[in-house]
């Protein structure tokens, strides 16, 4: 595996991630778990993003 495959694995489980706890914030009964798994969701999208971009540049490169 090279590290473009490696980024593209990752952007998958990110964006998978992402929609795992957006999905739980429907589910959730009280306030303060949405307002965790908002949270939580928030960081994977950054995480997806950061990753997003690497592998963009990385695809830039050749």
């Amino acid at each position: 595996m090279n590290i473009r495959e490696a980024l593209e694995i990752a952007v998958k489980d990110e964006a998978q991630a992402v929609k795992f706890y957006k999905d739980l914030v429907g589910k959730a009964e009280d306030p303060e778990t949405r307002v965790m798994l908002e949270q939580i969701a928030r960081e994977e999208e950054g995480h997806l993003k950061r990753i997003s971009d690497r592998l963009k540049a990385i695809k830039l490169l050749g």
